[in-house]
């Protein structure tokens, strides 16, 4: 499209895109525990809604998307595989490529085995949990998403004032004032 080209230019002025973010940004409020300790409820998170416009979602981007069963419900969660990754769910445990993946320290660590059944993401399909798989209705409960279900990725959380931050991808960091 002929618009990309200029608004990548555009973008890279400094002070440019973060105020375009702010402005056309969406702002929700945290109701639940599944991002914990990323997030909490009560908290107020800004979502980029440009992010996704110049590049796809990464793994361990905090997203915002559309609830497969209910596209009118809103969802905070976190891309943990992305088009053409291995991804095998056993419980509460995901492995991507081989690799455990989690909120507790262990992911990217080999640690055990995954179990068979691998399945490999389809070319529009993004897997997304909860950092607190007890409390988390997510991928391992609705599979995975196409790329239309993600609308934004958490930028800033504003609100309380005392627990204001940058959202950051990695899910090990997150959370630690």
């Amino acid at each position: 499209m002929l618009w990309r080209r200029p608004l990548r230019y555009l973008l890279r002025v400094p002070g440019v895109y973060p105020f375009l973010a702010f402005l056309l940004g969406r702002r929700a409020v945290v109701s639940g525990w599944s991002m914990s300790p990323t997030l909490s409820p009560g908290e107020y998170v800004l979502y980029d809604r440009l992010a996704y416009r110049l590049a796809p979602p990464r793994p361990g981007d905090v997203v915002l998307a559309s609830h497969p069963a209910r596209p009118r419900m809103r969802i905070v969660k976190r891309v943990v595989a992305q088009p053409g990754d291995s991804v095998t769910i056993d419980g509460d445990r995901c492995w991507v490529n081989g690799m455990l993946w989690g909120a507790t320290g262990d992911a990217g660590r080999a640690g055990p085995p995954a179990p068979p059944g691998a399945r490999t993401l389809g070319e529009d399909e993004w897997l997304l949990l909860g950092d607190a798989p007890y409390a988390s209705t997510d991928g391992r409960d609705f599979g995975p998403v196409g790329r239309e279900a993600i609308l934004a990725r958490a930028w800033l959380v504003y609100w309380p004032p005392s627990r204001m931050r940058v959202v950051r991808g990695d899910p090990h960091t997150e959370g630690q004032a």
